[in-house]
């Protein structure tokens, strides 16, 4: 007799579960995981970096971007450093309009049904070389691969956690594919290659909501969100207030037409959030531009940044970004988060420091 008829039915159902739900994780891992993107390639002239400094100039306090508000577009002549974050607004994803999907997103990373919703949990952005990426007009590439495919929860509330590693780095007119991706990506994460920029993005794609959970979310609209305490004391506060006009901006210079930033009746009817949602990569912008700004200092680089968005940041809602060295690391390491309206914390981040 096998052994599965011997267990109470409960157990049975149980089983099949898990067998179910291992091979959910088994199969999403092994196809994503094995998607091979074509190779993004951009020109680093200074006009999407220029359009990107004039976005923030009116939202950051001017002695962080008083060097950055000149509306005539800087030459390439000038070999300017990329600011950190800049990457952001560089190699757009390459899909047509026919690769979208009904909410917006692209396909590239999508585990497919029953998994239509995305949100930008976190992720992390590395520069191994010392200056990274110099806006002189020269070609660069973005080599993406899917690193790792994660599932949470429990059958029928599954949260798929899709790990996306994109490098990028200079290249020569005509270097052949085979060659470029040898020098870039690398099969060890924390090899860096030829790479000057290396970012991690992780998205969280879960299950369309159903009519009832959408109700109970509607109805917890004006109700206040859980607050999770963030740290005390930072070094440096800003206070900003996301309008619908820079999500708009930042969604254009992104090449991102995600409805959860642009259609509020989309997000607050099938999304379930109360108004536009500020998007995850602005947020790394945010972190990353005033850090940078504060550290030029004391002559100091960011290295590298890990993130983790905690709680949802709405537009016309006011957020504050935060930052100071962690207590005992010699000012190497850096605690940065961001607070949203109520205080409480919704991006929590830590940078590594060094010099110039």
């Amino acid at each position: 007799m096998k052994m599965n008829a011997l267990l109470p039915l409960r157990g049975r159902r149980s089983t099949v579960a898990l067998r179910t739900y291992a091979s959910l994780c088994d199969r999403l891992h092994r196809e994503l995981t094995s998607r091979i993107f074509p190779l993004s390639f951009d020109y680093l002239y200074t006009q999407p970096s220029h359009l990107l400094n004039l976005t923030l100039a009116d939202l950051l306090p001017e002695a962080l971007v008083s060097s950055r508000t000149h509306t005539a577009l800087p030459s390439v002549t000038r070999a300017l450093h990329m600011p950190a974050g800049h990457h952001l607004v560089y190699f757009p994803p390459q899909v047509t309009l026919s690769q979208l999907l009904p909410d917006g997103t692209d396909v590239l990373h999508s585990p497919g049904g029953p998994f239509q919703r995305r949100l930008w949990a976190g992720g992390s952005v590395r520069f191994p070389v010392t200056r990274g990426l110099i806006l002189n007009g020269a070609r660069a590439v973005c080599v993406e691969t899917i690193r790792d495919v994660i599932v949470k929860g429990c059958e029928g509330t599954e949260k798929v956690i899709v790990k996306i590693e994109r490098r990028m780095g200079v290249v020569q007119e005509g270097e052949e594919e085979d060659s470029i991706r040898h020098r870039i990506l690398k099969e060890a994460e924390d090899e860096t290659g030829h790479a000057s920029v290396i970012e991690r993005r992780d998205l969280a794609f879960m299950r369309k909501k159903t009519q009832g959970e959408l109700n109970y979310d509607k109805m917890n609209f004006d109700n206040c969100q859980r607050v999770i305490k963030p740290p005390a004391s930072p070094e440096y506060r800003f206070k900003i207030k996301p309008t619908k006009s820079l999500l708009f901006r930042f969604s254009a210079l992104t090449f991102n037409a995600h409805s959860i930033h642009l259609d509020e009746a989309y997000t607050q009817n099938v999304e379930g959030f109360r108004n536009l949602l500020v998007h995850g990569p602005l947020t790394l912008t945010l972190l990353l531009t005033v850090l940078e700004a504060h550290l030029a200092k004391s002559n100091q680089n960011i290295r590298e940044l890990h993130y983790r968005n905690v709680a949802p940041l709405y537009v016309n809602e006011p957020l504050t970004i935060c930052g100071k060295p962690k207590s005992g690391k010699d000012n190497a390491v850096w605690d940065v988060w961001i607070e949203c309206k109520n205080g409480g914390l919704a991006v929590r981040g830590t940078a590594l420091i060094g010099p110039m």
